[in-house]
């Protein structure tokens, strides 16, 4: 069983505004079907062979459209390399056809031809480098191997002074899922300063600023994307101008506009919710927690009707981890850099830790990864959690997202809170992995969920205490099973020790993952360095302890926070 990262994609569950650019040419889909049946057919009777060559007499006649409708739905079918000969047979006129070259590129990849899909898609673009579906379709396949500044400069190349809107957006877009939101940022500005101003273009560039803590070039670019009538229902607008200050006065201007914007019918439950959030937020700042509270009960309630979360179905997931046997094999990787995984529940301080960790010059922090927990999927689903070579494979697959192709480091930071279910899979991949276990009061903890609005489904438990207190539960009771069985090192830090003692808890840490000597607090971010989860504000300011204990504001009005959560 292969791990091949052909169909490894980045998660993304955001609101934000998305297209499907990868169909280049329209295509006859009905002819297609009929096509492709007729050879599942003969193939089924006479052998592939047979098969692939009546299909190609059916196309013979037929536009590139349909070559490309055919060649797409084989690879669907899992007969990439049927595709692949389908097309390296069409009539000489088509075959020339950039559509049909970009389809063939497409259809190496899906056959692991990696190297000859890059060569195929690099040919088109030789010819007109701003040919976008290549484009694409060739940062799609670099970013899946691992090469995210090569895919990004692919669309930077693409996006010159005459592409569309759409392109724009669709290539921004693309970067900020690889993690360049400074690069996805400068395209949209370099537009904007062409005049552009389409809304969604500008609130694009409000979100990767706020990303990036550019927080007034972020609040004036949100606010006119508002000014040009921003759809809600597909940018989390409100929200994000809430995120980018810290209010002082009741009085505000944002404030009246929430209000005003609450009462809007055109708003579905997901942009209603956000909107809540984020004037839970504002109250918040300005000490109004009876305020707060009833916002966030609202936004909750709705967060939970567009996102529902099966208690059930994780505590069977977590059953089956304590019960799976601990990794009796390990792989061999001479990788030359040492992961380092931050865990434990959203909202305890991951962030912060990543952030730290980020500004030591042999660190890289490469965010919450979406890799981690598709291998370890992988892995169980093959069966072969002690084959070597499989092993191996896994490895290395999540080493290229994890190395990337910037500047080499020492140690890379993966931050994905969740990753604290996969850390039997760390022990058999990486031995010489460090964790970094991060705890904090459960009370502001829950809290502090339950206060955010979060896009990934898996974090649909964040709408009810009930639920982030099995979570919570769960979490304390597999790190404990896997600190007695786990050959791996794990360091366990307290975010109340970080805030009351950073310097001494960040000199501990640094000589657990081995760090050479660095003042983390005094040394800048890297330029560029983007934070993409609700920390990104908190986690740029000095440490401090203004978070410790904040639940005790809110008891009064949520007395089930004290009775999911009894001391």
């Amino acid at each position: 069983m292969s791990l091949s990262a052909r169909t490894l994609e980045p998660s993304a569950a955001s609101a934000e505004f998305r297209m499907d650019p990868t169909l280049p040419i329209a295509e006859d889909r009905a002819a297609a079907d009929a096509a492709v049946g007729r050879f599942r057919e003969i193939a089924a009777l006479r052998g592939a062979q047979a098969g692939l060559e009546a299909l190609r007499t059916d196309l013979l006649s037929a536009p590139a459209a349909a070559w490309v409708a055919c060649a797409r739905q084989l690879a669907a079918q899992g007969a990439a390399e049927i595709a692949v000969a389908l097309l390296r047979t069409a009539p000489a006129t088509l075959a020339a056809q950039p559509a049909l070259r970009v389809a063939l590129g497409e259809a190496l990849w899906q056959a692991g031809a990696a190297g000859e899909a890059e060569a195929t898609l690099r040919r088109v673009l030789a010819e007109d480098p701003e040919r976008h579906p290549a484009a694409l379709a060739l940062a799609r396949q670099l970013r899946n191997r691992g090469r995210l500044d090569a895919a990004v400069a692919v669309l930077e190349a693409a996006c010159g002074p005459d592409a569309g809107l759409a392109v724009l957006l669709e290539c921004a877009l693309f970067m900020k899922q690889c993690q360049r939101e400074a690069r996805a940022l400068a395209l949209c500005e370099d537009a904007l300063a062409r005049g552009e101003r389409d809304a969604r273009l500008l609130a694009l560039a409000g979100n990767l600023a706020l990303a990036l803590g550019r927080f007034e070039q972020a609040r004036a670019r949100l606010l006119e994307a508002i000014a040009q009538g921003v759809d809600f229902n597909e940018w989390q607008v409100p929200e994000a101008l809430a995120r980018a200050q810290r209010y002082r006065d009741p009085q505000h201007p944002d404030f009246a506009r929430f209000e005003a914007w609450r009462g809007d019918p055109r708003l579905g439950p997901r942009a209603r919710a956000s909107l809540l959030f984020g004037l839970a937020k504002a109250y918040d700042d300005v000490g109004d927690y009876a305020r707060a509270a009833a916002l966030l009960r609202e936004a909750n309630a709705l967060a939970r009707s567009v996102s529902p979360w099966s208690r059930e179905s994780w505590r069977a997931a977590i059953a089956a981890r304590l019960a799976a046997p601990a990794p009796r094999v390990t792989a061999s990787v001479a990788s030359g850099c040492a992961p380092v995984f931050v865990v434990g529940l959203p909202r305890t301080g991951t962030t912060l830790v990543a952030e730290l960790l980020g500004r030591h010059p042999h660190v890289r922090n490469r965010g919450e990864l979406p890799v981690l927990g598709y291998v370890a999927n992988r892995l169980r689903q093959s069966g072969r959690e002690e084959d070597p070579a499989v092993l191996r494979e896994a490895a290395e697959l999540y080493l290229a997202h994890l190395r990337q192709d910037d500047a080499p480091a020492r140690w890379y930071v993966d931050k994905d809170p969740l990753n604290f279910r996969y850390l039997d899979s760390v022990a058999a991949l990486f031995p010489q992995a460090r964790v970094v276990y991060c705890r904090r009061n459960r009370r502001d903890t829950a809290l502090s969920i339950w206060s955010q609005m979060f896009g990934n489904p898996e974090y649909g438990f964040a709408g009810d205490f009930a639920d982030i207190a099995a979570v919570a539960a769960d979490c304390e009771r597999l790190m404990a099973h896997w600190r007695r069985t786990l050959p791996l090192a794990i360091h366990v830090l307290d975010y109340e020790h970080l805030a009351a003692q950073p310097q001494a808890t960040l000199d501990a840490l640094g000589a657990f993952i081995g760090l050479p000597p660095f003042d983390l607090l005094a040394a800048p971010a890297p330029e560029g360095a983007a934070i993409a989860s609700a920390s990104l504000w908190q986690a740029r300011q000095p440490v401090h302890q203004g978070s410790i204990g904040r639940w005790r504001h809110y008891a009064p009005y949520l007395p089930e926070l004290a009775a999911a959560f009894p001391d």
